[in-house]
């Protein structure tokens, strides 16, 4: 059994990973590429993918040299040849919370303190924030350091919903970045990094010559793992995985090929890059699952913080019904579209994040719930990555739909749902179907169009532990909705109608359109169970209550 002490889970110090002998995935020929340039650059990535730790390596580099890079490309290749210098870092991760008893500018005057310190650099006594930077900066020699900023947007997003304090904030960081460029000629190097990417705002104004790499197909595999990386440095812990879920099991169900695809499956399909030529899997994800491969596939980036917490709950938190309306958020339900976008779209110029022109979209790109799937010059199409990041994101929008969380959710269909289908009892399935559609608040249900209520039974059943997924490709045609479990596969056609007169005759019709079109021929070991479902979507005004149910279920 390969040693789990040696994955990096929650480890972003170089030091760290040197001193403990952590696998570390060797990037350090791009760090040597990008550490030679002497403008500023700015990187934009979601939490979770390995900014800090890429951060951390320019500081080893740029602060002790190539002492603790022995054995890695930037030695063997001879990739580097520099001196030192002295290194400013600054997480401003630190300071994102807002406290009562000490305001963000003590925060931010305290950090940097912390940061000249280990910079070796003596602080200049000032209670101004920016006049003490300024002027501790202004005694170093031209090109003697080294500034290295963090998660720089996580003090922001942290207040969103207060627009005094975000303000206040941005404000200071106006006056902080205008600083270093009017000291520009002081730093060696400087690079940046973040979720949100305020293009060409009061922020970077002062940075016009900053080089924005987040869309570079050069550094598109700067941060998270590729498969090449995956198998290389991960291989045993894959041979590992295999054994212990099939043991979990009690059946030879995986194989070293079968676990990648699950792999690719759930945690794979990132990509950051403009012409979409590097695909790259989640580091947190990936690590938590191969320690701990016996629980199977977790969606460890919303369990663990990476997503729950993140940059579009608190935007959802402070703009749903301002800038986003429930009627929007119920088209986001269908997991499997594909947009077309391009770079400015995905990093609009904005004066903040409450501006009018930031859209919904760019918010679901920069926090990693949508990515790169393909591109098709100058267009990108932006869809979900993967399957963790659907279960994550299905469950933000139905919280926000509905008002209940994801636990309460399941805890008030999952036996209810599969003991009607166990039982082929389809009166009660009806019940449970119907339950599932008041949960929908009034506003978000009045907009249903016919796709709509596919794409609510999907996630909800995906949410309930089936495998779903819609217009299942067949020879002949495609189903509506498919879901499964160990035993069944489920094939649903829907027929959405305007009133209840013709339930009957819509019934007859789906059954005949699913055997027309032989949905249930289908090559697998599981039962394959057919079902027509009719549902009325009545948007008359009956006494202010428009009729919208599951009239009738009925298997072929």
């Amino acid at each position: 059994m390969p040693d789990l002490t040696k994955l990096p889970l929650s480890i972003t110090s170089f030091s760290d990973f040197a001193a403990n002998s952590l696998i570390y995935v060797d990037k350090t020929d791009l760090v040597a590429k990008l550490a030679c340039f002497r403008n500023p650059f700015f990187l934009s990535r979601p939490r979770r993918f390995g900014k800090s730790t890429l951060v951390s390596t320019f500081h080893e580099l740029f602060s002790n040299g190539l002492d603790k890079f022995q054995g890695l490309k930037i030695v063997a290749d001879n990739l580097w040849n520099d001196k030192t210098y002295n290194v400013i870092h600054i997480d401003f991760s630190q300071i994102k919370e807002n406290t009562e008893n000490r305001p963000f500018e003590a925060k931010f005057y305290l950090l940097l303190q912390s940061a000249f310190k280990a910079a070796d650099l003596t602080t200049e006594e000032n209670k101004d924030v920016i006049a003490a930077f300024s002027a501790t900066i202004g005694k170093a020699d031209n090109g003697t350091l080294v500034l290295l900023i963090d998660e720089y947007d996580a003090p922001l997003t942290a207040v969103m919903g207060d627009k005094k304090e975000f303000e206040a904030r941005r404000a200071l960081f106006s006056e902080f970045f205008s600083t270093i460029k009017a000291y520009s000629g002081k730093f060696r190097f400087i690079f940046i990094t973040g979720v949100t990417r305020y293009s060409n705002t009061s922020i970077f104004s002062a940075f016009n010559n900053i080089e924005d790499i987040s869309f570079n197909p050069t550094y598109g595999a700067l941060v998270g793992y590729t498969q090449e990386e995956l198998e290389y440095y991960f291989k045993d812990y894959l041979e590992n995985a295999v054994m212990e879920l099939n043991e979990d099991l009690g059946e030879e169900k995986y194989t070293y090929g079968s676990l990648i695809e699950a792999l690719k499956l759930n945690y794979d399909g990132y990509s950051f890059d403009r012409r979409c030529r590097h695909h790259v899997y989640n580091p947190w994800s990936i690590l938590n699952f191969l320690k701990n491969p016996q629980e199977g596939f977790q969606a460890y980036w919303l369990d663990t913080g990476g997503a729950k917490p993140s940059l579009l709950v608190n935007y959802l938190n402070t703009f749903i019904d301002k800038k986003v309306k429930k009627t929007e958020l119920v088209d986001y339900l269908n997991l499997e579209f594909v947009k077309r976008a391009d770079t400015v779209a995905l990093s609009p110029t904005i004066t903040s994040i409450e501006d009018e022109a930031f859209p919904f979209f760019a918010i679901l790109y920069q926090a990693g719930y949508f990515t790169i799937k393909d591109t098709d010059a100058p267009d990108l199409m932006v869809g979900i990555p993967n399957l963790e990041v659907k279960k994550a994101f299905a469950e933000i929008v139905l919280e926000k739909l509905t008002g209940k969380n994801g636990i309460e959710l399941r805890d008030s269909y999952k036996q209810a749902v599969k003991s009607a289908l166990n039982n082929k009892d389809y009166k009660a399935l009806k019940e449970e179907f119907n339950k599932i559609l008041n949960e929908f608040s009034y506003e978000s249900v009045i907009s249903f169009k016919e796709y709509a209520f596919r794409d609510v039974y999907k996630v909800i059943l995906q949410l309930l532990g089936y495998n779903t997924y819609t217009e299942y490709q067949t020879a002949l045609g495609r189903s509506d909705l498919c879901f499964e479990d160990d035993e069944h596969l489920y094939i649903c056609e829907f027929k959405v109608i305007s009133s209840n007169d013709n339930v009957q005759e819509m019934l007859e019709e789906a059954k005949a359109q699913i055997r027309e079109k032989r949905y249930g021929l289908r090559l697998t070991d599981k039962e394959v169970i057919s079902l027509a479902v009719v549902i009325v979507n009545d948007n008359k005004d009956r006494m202010h209550q428009p009729m919208r149910e599951v009239a009738a279920i009925a298997e072929v």
